[in-house]
């Protein structure tokens, strides 16, 4: 689970600005970012982007370092219509391809596939950004 340490928060923003499912709350008042664990995808790219380090990750948070689609792929297109960032494409009932210079990795796609041919592979948070 990702985090921000208050004490660290540089109230830049921009933790907020490359969330794309719109986690992370700024409380103006207090002058801090907050994220909503309930709409955290955790795809860590508020961890990666913050320059004062105020995103922390837990003991146990994994990054996800690449994703692929396999052979089991069978086109029915969900994995792209559910992509937050347009990564995906392909034919129906053809294999389906990610576009790494569009993916974020953040696995919504992997989560939403029927027949698991998304392959997500992970690194732990505290092998370093």
């Amino acid at each position: 689970m990702y985090t921000i340490n208050k004490k660290k928060c540089a109230d830049c923003g921009y933790c907020s600005f490359v969330c794309p499912f719109d986690a992370i709350t700024h409380h103006t008042e207090e002058k801090f970012y907050e994220i909503d664990q309930t709409k955290c995808q955790q795809c860590g790219l508020c961890f990666k982007s913050c320059i004062t380090s105020a995103v922390e990750a837990s003991e146990d948070q994994e990054i996800i370092t690449k994703i692929y689609i396999n052979d089991d792929c069978m086109g029915c297109s969900l994995c792209s219509r559910k992509c937050p960032n347009g990564a995906i494409s392909g034919e129906l009932k053809k294999k389906f391809h990610i576009d790494d210079s569009k993916c974020i990795k953040c696995g919504v796609c992997a989560k939403n596939c029927i027949k698991k041919a998304i392959v997500v592979e992970k690194k732990s948070s505290k092998e370093g950004k």
